[in-house]
């Protein structure tokens, strides 16, 4: 039997998570699980589409509501740290 893929991150899934983090706030102990599901959503985006596929994520997640553009760019940032460009590559292999 052939294991079945994931499904490929939506905008939708990483949004819900992105405004869950922002409902609870970042210290809740609720923000943690889902900073953790926003991460592997991130590490799923990475591994079928690279840093094409987080930057599309991102960038959809921000102009779903400009208003809030700053705090949720900052919470993806955080969450997929190690998966963005930093100066001399990405922070992992």
């Amino acid at each position: 039997m052939i294991a079945a893929l994931p499904d490929p991150p939506t905008v939708a899934s990483i949004l819900t998570l992105v405004q869950s983090i922002e409902r609870y706030g970042p210290n809740a102990p609720a923000a943690a699980a889902f900073r953790s599901a926003l991460r592997r959503k991130g590490i799923e985006a990475d591994n079928i589409g690279g840093l094409a596929a987080l930057d599309a994520l991102a960038d959809a997640v921000v102009a779903a509501d400009p208003d809030r553009a700053d705090t949720r760019i900052a919470i993806i940032r955080a969450a997929w740290a190690d998966l963005l460009p930093r100066p001399g590559g990405r922070a992992r292999p």
